[in-house]
């Protein structure tokens, strides 16, 4: 069995990064959108790491950190480092690349001056992942997208505008609240999901 190496992402990488990044999307409730372009972190501290496996990249993960306290992050009593993205390939499951890129990301922001993580999904199988690793819960929230009522489609019509449907969040104890007062798409790919957060710290 190859070995699995966690280096730093290299611009040369990025072709096969946004393949890698197109296949774990794919099977994954993590993410609302396909990116054609690798994310830039300009203005902030980043760490961007890969699992490579016989040269080839199995899995990625970026994260940017806060300058201020609150800037991304659930927590706000010290600058921390928010997951955008993190994954790998399905067909090398239960190689523990999940934890070794978590592992490397820590040492990482260590060496930034860093000292928490806080990783946000709405995927199920990320979210018992976390809890396995003994990550600490620290919040909530529905993710939703709504056909706009008559009076704002209206509104939004008369500046020339035409809108298709909305994207939201609202706390879990709004929720219910929230679909009885709107059109609330249940389709997929735009069903509701619960995005959970978790934290580490070192």
């Amino acid at each position: 069995m190859s070995e699995i190496v966690i280096r730093e992402y290299r611009d040369e990488d990025e072709d096969e990064w946004l393949r890698v990044h197109a296949i774990i999307m794919s099977i994954s409730h993590a993410w609302n959108f396909v990116i054609q372009e690798r994310p830039i972190y300009e203005g902030h501290q980043s760490t961007c790491l890969v699992a490579v496996c016989d040269g080839k990249i199995v899995g990625l993960t970026d994260v940017q950190y806060e300058n201020h306290p609150g800037e991304f992050c659930w927590n706000k009593d010290s600058p921390g480092g928010y997951v955008l993205e993190f994954g790998r390939l399905p067909e090398y499951s239960g190689r523990n690349i999940g934890k070794m890129l978590i592992d490397a990301t820590i040492e990482d922001a260590k060496k930034k001056g860093f000292h928490r993580l806080e990783y946000w999904s709405q995927d199920r199988k990320a979210q018992r992942f976390y809890r396995r690793l003994g990550m600490r819960e620290i919040g909530r929230y529905y993710r939703f997208y709504f056909k706009p009522d008559k009076e704002l489609l209206n509104s939004f019509l008369e500046k020339g505008i035409a809108l298709e449907w909305l994207y939201g969040g609202c706390m879990p104890e709004e929720w219910p609240n929230i679909q009885q007062k709107f059109d609330i798409i249940y389709k997929h790919p735009q069903e509701p999901h619960l995005c959970i957060g978790f934290e580490i710290r070192f």
